[in-house]
């Protein structure tokens, strides 16, 4: 039996670790339910980065250190590096197509890993996601 996958986003990822973000209890329920369910959880390294960066501003350069060192040590989450095949094929496929949407890079190569993986489920408070046609949760 195949292992289920979800997408994580920052927007939602952000909102499962941050007590004060608005949706945090909900974006935390679906997180930690899809851990509990033994699910893989797909991110890139963009979103890292993107993470890391929040973290650092909320809670100190350390926070972001052990949120890095946390994801790498935890089998249930995969990260995708972003190569330059990667990139061009979500500029491609996502940017040019939705550049109405003021989608981010990041964004872009999100959709292209879920399009690639056919991933559905994403954590994500990020309205593109639904936009583009994948399932964002909560």
């Amino acid at each position: 039996m195949a292992v289920k996958q979800a997408f994580l986003d920052t927007s939602g990822w952000f909102a499962a670790l941050s007590s004060k973000e608005a949706r945090h209890r909900v974006a935390l329920a679906t997180y930690r339910g899809w851990i509990d369910e033994g699910r893989q959880l797909v991110t890139t390294n963009l979103v890292l980065a993107e993470m890391q960066i929040l973290l650092v501003r909320f809670r100190g350069v350390s926070a972001g250190v052990q949120f890095l060192e946390s994801v790498h040590q935890d089998p249930s989450h995969e990260v995708i590096y972003v190569d330059r095949d990667l990139e061009r094929a979500a500029v491609d496929r996502w940017l040019r197509r939705v550049g109405d949407q003021r989608c981010s890079l990041a964004d872009a190569v999100s959709f292209e890993v879920m399009r690639q993986r056919r991933l559905k489920g994403v954590l994500a408070l990020d309205e593109h996601f639904t936009t583009v046609g994948f399932d964002a949760l909560p």
